[in-house]
């Protein structure tokens, strides 16, 4: 494979969404573009990509421009993806064209967040499928380990993480949706900000702790309990 210098467009109408700079394109040689079975044998594959392609822009740890669009890698999910169809998928048939049936396409370097065009290649699935059991190995103690479950408590602490969140709540408003107005509360008689729900279901206790603690005063002076104070659970 051989790749060019990058060079400045003179004249180039595409515009970086984050910045609004000129986009800088790559010029491609003639590359690998994979490999299909034909006859019972690996066939390799070159060719030059069409004209006009660029790779996808990175923008930050959760988000890349391509073909006009926004690839956004969601919580859970291996792939950058837009409307249910694959950056990786995209990048490859933008240059080469349809993807063959029973055919994946393959990062090659093992990083799924690196899309540029040199790091794909088209594999037949049954290949591709192997090389992805081989390489993606059950965590120790199970999915569910204490192990796994620390994993998932790093990447919500981490840039990518909290830049979703941060999205999420943006996109969301959740804040926006809910009401609150004085009260007081049904167990201890303080005053607190009521939460009014749209399903109808009143908030009577301003928190959990205070409505145990009245469902177990209501349910000792059943028991014939006089006094009708228990005490807190430790």
């Amino acid at each position: 494979m051989r790749l060019e210098t990058i060079q400045q467009p003179t004249h180039n109408s595409t515009k970086c969404p984050s910045c609004g700079g000129n986009v800088q394109r790559r010029v491609y040689g003639e590359m690998h573009a994979g490999a299909q079975i034909l006859n019972g044998e690996r066939v390799e594959i070159s060719r030059t990509p069409d004209a006009g392609y660029a790779d996808p822009i990175w923008l930050d740890e959760i988000t890349q421009y391509f073909d006009g669009g926004l690839f956004r890698l969601w919580p859970a999910e291996h792939y950058f993806a837009r409307g249910g169809k694959s950056l990786h998928r995209a990048v490859w048939a933008s240059a080469f064209g349809l993807i063959p049936a029973k055919h994946h396409i393959h990062h090659k370097d093992g990083n799924p967040r690196n899309n540029s065009l040199y790091n794909l290649e088209l594999l037949p699935a049954a290949e591709h499928l192997a090389l992805s059991s081989k390489n993606r190995q059950k965590p120790e103690g199970g999915w569910f380990s204490e192990k796994a479950r620390q994993s998932a408590a790093d990447w919500h602490g981490s840039e990518e993480g909290r830049l979703w969140h941060k999205r999420q709540a943006e996109r969301t408003k959740s804040w926006t949706k809910w009401k609150r107005v004085p009260a007081n509360c049904l167990g201890c008689g303080e005053e607190y900000q009521k939460l009014l729900r749209k399903n109808g279901r009143e908030q009577k206790y301003c928190s959990n702790n205070c409505k145990a603690r009245h469902y177990r005063q209501k349910r000792a002076e059943a028991n014939g309990n006089s006094s009708g104070v228990v005490p807190d659970s430790p």
